[in-house]
């Protein structure tokens, strides 16, 4: 899903999550014991987290993770919950400029509310998703290192067509301002009210030994897979 100039799929919600893996507190020199969690379980809060921007699942996420954290000199938090909102806050007017760029600079301006109408909806029907985990495989060990995968699924919106291609093909049909403005608020709304589909996917996690927590420091690459169905 690509939009102007090559613009790759979901960069905004990449570069957000990646500063929402915050870097804030020094290491210290001894640390509690993860609670013991099972995969699925800890599965549910990444997913929680990365997908839905939860922010219970935010803060029970980086308590079972901090002691690990810390014992392996990283920051104590793995996510930052208000990273996560700013970036919520922010997508629908950086989104909405890209939309409204692919459209002639003459009408840009008018179009922008409805482009960023679109983006808020985009945004917001990812947010929703209702997700899953369903069961994870056996842990299998090697080399001390504990490592299994947890299924999951993710109920999301079916539109009839994605809103990259969506917003490129009406900019290209030679639509007037007014009858652009409309498609876009079409687009927009079939995000509101388009039926479900699933996508199931798998997540790895992994742990040195039984007293550490089940981890997977590049999560978001799992769940920015999301991106090609919505």
């Amino acid at each position: 899903m690509h939009l102007k100039q090559q613009a790759p799929r979901a960069t905004l919600l990449a570069a957000a999550l990646a500063a929402a893996v915050a870097l804030a507190q020094p290491a210290i020199a001894v640390t509690p014991v993860a609670v013991e969690l099972a995969p699925v379980d800890v599965a549910n809060l990444y997913i929680k987290t990365i997908v839905n921007h939860d922010e219970a699942s935010v803060a029970k996420l980086n308590a079972y993770l901090r002691p690990t954290r810390l014992a392996g000199h990283q920051s104590a938090e793995y996510a930052s919950y208000s990273a996560l909102k700013e970036t919520d806050a922010q997508f629908p007017a950086e989104t909405g400029k890209l939309i409204a760029d692919l459209f002639p600079a003459a009408m840009q301006a008018a179009l922008t509310p409805a482009a960023e109408l679109l983006a808020a909806n985009v945004i917001a029907a990812k947010n929703g998703a209702a997700c899953q985990a369903t069961k994870a495989d056996p842990a299998t060990e090697e080399n001390g290192m504990q490592t299994t995968v947890v299924s999951f699924e993710c109920q999301l919106v079916k539109v009839p067509v994605a809103w990259a291609p969506a917003s490129q093909q009406l900019a290209k049909s030679g639509c007037k301002a007014e009858q652009c403005i409309a498609g876009l608020k079409k687009i927009a709304a079939t995000y509101a009210s388009a039926p479900k589909q699933t996508w199931r996917a798998v997540f790895p996690i992994s742990r040195e030994k039984s007293s550490e927590a089940w981890r997977n420091d590049f999560a978001r690459e799992t769940f920015d897979e999301i991106w090609d169905y919505l």
